[in-house]
């Protein structure tokens, strides 16, 4: 933890230029689930051509390394710098939810650095909850669990989410859920076809909004330049609920992630399996 801590207090373009090194390991050396990544990116944009695969790809792992850099500067990181770094877009959004003292459910997505959201937003005054799935090495799982609860941010292990929604029942905060992986129960998901392939989302999050009445968020991370972001937030759906069958919200969040996707396709997280589930006949 010691050596994680030092390397982060080490100056951003430094970080980028160690950042520029683990590209060449992970690209040329190690090829870093590079099957994964474009077997993802063919199914996902027939249209392409190799040459521009593997542009695409060569982007995707940039990315991917700057996510990493990013993460652990966020150890170390002043609040002076995140401002600088990170904009905010859509805050008259959240201002409405905290004026009707709600709690607000904000859709996100493993977009460029998504650990820089929840800090820099809670910047604004809100108090934010997090959802995480464990890792099963403790010393990272350790490492993640620090970087994430900084700023008074307040991380839930996935299992403990419908728990901690009625514990905490009527607490105006933040509730932040990467929606874009891949469900646990793939029987008890919701299917739609997704960037060209059949897809399974987590329903959690619209049952949630449902039992609750929670407004929901969509929460798009945008890189302007390197090292430079704004977060765009919007109101996903209107209430009430009811007017929608189950599964058109997490339909309309699919819609909405693939748009993003689709404006800057490299920025997205392409070396996680999220299409390796099949629908069952």
């Amino acid at each position: 933890m010691l050596f994680f801590r030092m390397l982060s207090r080490l100056p951003m373009p430094l970080l980028y230029g160690f950042s520029d090194f683990l590209f060449f390991v992970t690209y040329y050396l190690i090829k870093y689930r590079r099957k994964v990544v474009l077997i993802n990116l063919q199914n996902s944009f027939p249209e392409k051509t190799a040459k521009e695969y593997d542009l695409l790809a060569k982007a995707f792992y940039h990315n991917l390394c700057d996510v990493i850099v990013e993460s652990l500067k966020l150890l170390t990181i002043s609040v002076k710098d995140l401002e600088k770094m990170v904009e905010i877009n859509g805050q008259e959004v959240i201002d409405e939810c905290l004026r009707n003292n709600e709690v607000m459910l904000i859709m996100s997505s493993h977009i460029n650095c998504w650990e820089l959201v929840p800090p820099r937003t809670t910047q604004t005054g809100v108090l934010i909850d997090v959802i995480y799935k464990p890792l099963s090495s403790p010393f990272f799982d350790k490492l993640m669990y620090t970087i994430r609860s900084r700023f008074n941010i307040t991380p839930i292990p996935m299992k403990q989410t419908f728990r901690e929604m009625v514990k905490k029942k009527g607490q105006p905060r933040i509730v932040g859920i990467i929606s874009d992986q891949a469900a646990e129960t793939p029987d008890l998901a919701y299917w739609t076809t997704f960037l060209h392939q059949e897809t399974d989302f987590f329903l959690g999050t619209e049952k949630m909004a449902r039992s609750f009445n929670y407004p929901i968020l969509y929460g798009e991370m945008v890189r302007k330049r390197r090292g430079r972001y704004v977060i765009n937030y919007s109101l996903l759906v209107e209430r009430p609920y009811e007017q929608y069958q189950m599964g058109e919200i997490t339909e309309i969040y699919a819609r909405t992630l693939e748009k993003s996707i689709q404006e800057n396709p490299s920025d997205w997280l392409w070396s996680h399996r999220r299409f390796k589930h099949k629908r069952s006949k």
